[in-house]
């Protein structure tokens, strides 16, 4: 594997291994291959990486994203019930990506947790592990989230 060694201008990780992209893919790959992990997670995967990747997405889908975090993990809110809400809130003429889109300036640029921490290409995880590192992935980017929100 290319050792990589920028920061992510999104996240501020340090690409050491692999970027924050090819993480994602394995991240994606995984929870495909292992259906435990993907009903148990995919939710708040999807969500916590888009949060720290928020360039090109509108802040009202930025708002639900999180909102739809909070409520999941708060047990407020189910995988059907993530799906019923983005089908309501984004539908028809209604676009989550903007090109020009840009998060504001108070969003949070480094944080605590990323996705290098949940996965990375070619590494073997249990599932159980995976679950328990995605949740912790979702929770820590939601208390950021939390303390900085305007």
């Amino acid at each position: 594997m290319t050792e990589i060694s920028a920061e992510c201008p999104d996240c501020g990780a340090v690409q050491r291994e692999a970027a924050c992209l090819s993480c994602f893919h394995a991240l994606l790959a995984y929870e495909n291959e292992r259906p435990p992990a993907f009903g148990a997670v995919h939710h708040l995967t999807v969500a916590t990486y888009y949060l720290q990747h928020p360039r090109g997405y509108t802040f009202d889908v930025l708002r639900a994203w999180r909102d739809l975090l909070a409520d999941a993990l708060d047990g407020r809110a189910t995988p059907r019930e993530f799906l019923r809400r983005a089908s309501r809130d984004f539908s028809g003429p209604i676009r989550v990506r903007d090109p020009q889109a840009t998060p504001p300036e108070w969003w949070p640029r480094r944080w605590t947790m990323t996705i290098q921490s949940v996965i990375r290409p070619d590494e073997g995880l249990e599932v159980e592990e995976y679950v328990a590192r995605a949740r912790q992935w979702a929770a820590e980017a939601r208390a950021l989230l939390d303390r900085v929100w305007i």
